[in-house]
């Protein structure tokens, strides 16, 4: 029989919590700075650490056992839960714990969910989900180093979930490194262009999820799709923490060098650079995982060689950049 700290706080509304992985707590080592429950019964919840208390690592492991998966932490803790996160996130970066690689991901992962439903709520935290974007930015150019390889790496680890906030986080891992390919060196520039890429779509939060699964689209259902960057930059009005590059970078990620792109037509020198950088970014993440409603995700060599065919669309200096990144320098050929 499994014994529980704590008394039943009764019967309560279930989304008044939010679920936690038993693993997540094990994850973290002293004081909590919030209350964890489990649910006893259906709409019976036990409070099982209190604020302030440790987790017990042999506690969670009986609950293990008994296929008990989930913990839960009430709503009012979800800024609290937020900071203590990205404290986690700094933590790592700056090699003063011991969390590994796949471990930290999961906390991405968390954070990004977090950060998103903040941000699509409305409510007055906007600020603070902005701070914890610029921590996930921090942990891709971390975890990343000065090797591309971990970014696919952690596209691997990413990608067998493609939602949204996964697909975006994927797309700043790599335009981040394509930045840094071109000599984007200053950390305020990367910075710029990594939280740019983590918000690109964010305007896809304010339309109707289902234009995103149908295979044709009417002429009237494509122009609501490409009305989301001014959308997104809406959802962004009351926030002071948002610099004029990523505002440009989710406006313009979708203009295009022939001046065929949109909302604005752009063409050219016209259309800031991170922005062309994200174009190129976020094409090859959604080529490499799933094309569209129907469509198989392409090989990395696949999906370069159909932007590369799509002439005008793209840089073509930052794609020949992209492609070398992704596959290696291109060998010469052989003269006859």
């Amino acid at each position: 029989m499994l014994v529980f700290k704590g008394q039943p706080i009764g019967v309560l509304v279930r989304n008044e919590f939010f679920p936690v992985t038993t693993k997540f707590i094990c994850y973290f080592k002293g004081a909590l700075p919030f209350d964890v429950y489990l649910e006893r019964f259906e709409g019976k919840f036990t409070k099982i650490y209190h604020k302030d208390g440790e987790h017990d690592s042999t506690q969670i492991d009986r609950y293990e056992n008994k296929d008990i998966k989930t913990l839960y932490i009430s709503k009012t803790d979800r800024n609290t839960y937020g900071n203590f996160l990205c404290k986690a996130i700094d933590e790592f970066n700056n090699g003063s714990n011991d969390l590994d690689k796949e471990k930290m991901i999961d906390i991405i992962k968390t954070t990004l969910e977090l950060t998103y439903e903040k941000i699509v709520d409305n409510n007055n935290d906007l600020d603070m989900s902005i701070t914890w974007a610029s921590h996930q930015v921090r942990s891709a150019l971390y975890l990343m180093g000065d090797d591309t390889a971990s970014a696919i790496e952690i596209f691997k680890a990413l990608s067998a979930d493609l939602h949204l906030l996964k697909h975006s986080y994927l797309v700043s891992l790599f335009s981040l490194s394509l930045a840094k390919k071109l000599n984007f060196s200053n950390e305020r520039n990367l910075m710029g262009v990594g939280l740019g890429a983590l918000l690109h779509d964010l305007g896809h939060t304010r339309m109707n999820s289902e234009l995103f699964q149908k295979i044709h689209l009417t002429p009237q259902e494509w122009e609501e799709v490409k009305d989301h960057p001014v959308l997104g930059l809406k959802i962004l009005e009351r926030s002071k923490a948002i610099p004029a590059d990523v505002r440009s970078i989710i406006l313009q990620h979708h203009e295009q060098p022939n001046g065929r792109g949109y909302p604005n037509r752009l063409a050219g020198n016209k259309i800031f650079p991170p922005a062309k950088i994200v174009a190129i970014a976020e094409e090859f993440c959604s080529l490499v995982t799933m094309s569209g409603p129907g469509e198989p995700a392409l090989s990395p060599a696949q999906a370069l060689s159909r932007m590369k065919d799509d002439i005008g669309h793209y840089d073509p200096e930052f794609l020949d950049s992209f492609e070398e990144m992704i596959l290696g320098p291109k060998k010469p050929s052989k003269s006859k």
